[in-house]
């Protein structure tokens, strides 16, 4: 028989595209398939995009940008731009960097003011106010401290009553003069020095979030070390999972975080410390006594900003659990999670309602 023979008299070969061809049935799922893909670049892809993620060597750290864009092309401009801005203003604040603006008005102390960038004078106008907040407890002039105990430097040393009384002389906000219409800064007496390390990487943290936000971007999140700004949730519209990390064991978690905007920054007893005599010495220094703050090992404070959140967490491990928490309850937004020595969990009343 033919192959173009058929036995039955009624029988009727299918057309190519009749419906009872299974070609038919190919040509339609590849035409909606096809009309699928056009809908999800033109309507959907324009409005969501892909998540693009990023790592960058900033403030002796690794910065993590992540952030939702359609265009690739777009998004590596916006990495540049925010990764530019953020060195730029570390070599504003560092006090590591000679040439730096910080730098200018310490090595000027007790002699004359300095004029400086308005980013500058910004940052020490809220560290000043940070430290009226919390009486004291956060204070920008706490550097004497620092190079005492040798955190300034790397080369620790447990310092005698006698250097922490010369160097606690030196240790008062008090003594930070702004001049915000000559845009002037001065220390007024000789051998004072700012440390801006508890405030400016939240500074440094939120100006890059309003970049994004600058260039259309919806859903963002930078990690600089723990300190974390979050710019809308994630793009499924589900918050962003932050774990606290445990203070005396790095692979285990004590708690997470579940954020859809604002910043949440941790201060630790575990970041930047030395050990003498099995005595753990820590780089968060009470500026009234010039030892280390005891009362906690960890502190995360959650807050509209990361600069806001960068300040407390710093003010509230010098204050402790008690006055900690009273300050969080007469601030708006602010939210903490503390631990104590013996590993107790503290949590104010608005944390406990995003912990997991």
């Amino acid at each position: 028989m033919a192959p173009d023979s058929y036995p039955s008299g009624n029988y009727v070969r299918p057309s190519f595209l009749s419906i009872g061809s299974v070609w038919f049935w190919v040509i339609l799922a590849l035409i909606l398939l096809l009309a699928g893909g056009v809908y999800y670049y033109f309507y959907i892809y324009p409005s969501t995009g892909l998540l693009h993620t990023y790592h960058h060597m900033l403030m002796g750290t690794d910065v993590r940008l992540e952030f939702q864009c359609p265009s690739y092309q777009k998004a590596q401009q916006i990495k540049e731009q925010v990764f530019a801005e953020m060195e730029e203003l570390e070599r504003i604040f560092s006090s590591r960097l000679e040439e730096s603006e910080l730098a200018r008005v310490n090595g000027r102390a007790g002699q004359a003011p300095v004029k400086v960038k308005p980013e500058l004078l910004q940052v020490v106008e809220q560290a000043l106010y940070g430290s009226e907040l919390t009486g004291g407890a956060f204070d920008p002039t706490v550097a004497p401290l620092l190079e005492c105990w040798g955190f300034l430097d790397g080369q620790y040393n447990v310092p005698s009553p006698a250097e922490l009384r010369e160097a606690l002389e030196l240790v008062d906000y008090r003594l930070v003069k702004l001049d915000l219409e000559q845009e002037t800064i001065f220390l007024e007496r000789e051998g004072m020095a700012l440390d801006l390390g508890g405030i400016a990487k939240g500074y440094i943290i939120d100006r890059a979030l309003d970049i994004l936000a600058e260039n259309g971007i919806k859903h963002g999140f930078i990690n600089a070390g723990g300190d974390i700004g979050i710019l809308g949730g994630k793009p499924d519209g589900t918050p962003w999972r932050i774990g606290v990390r445990h203070p005396r064991d790095a692979e285990e978690l004590v708690a997470v975080l579940n954020l859809s905007s604002g910043a949440v920054v941790t201060s630790g007893d575990y970041q930047r410390f030395f050990e003498r005599g099995g005595q753990r010495y820590h780089h968060i220094i009470d500026p009234e006594s010039g030892q280390p703050a005891r009362q906690l090992i960890s502190v995360t404070v959650t807050a509209p900003t990361a600069m806001q959140a960068d300040m407390l967490s710093t003010a509230i491990f010098v204050l402790g659990p008690e006055r900690g928490l009273k300050l969080v309850e007469s601030l708006s937004g602010v939210e903490v999670f503390m631990v104590t020595p013996d590993q107790q969990t503290i949590a104010s009343k608005g944390m406990k309602e995003i912990m997991e």
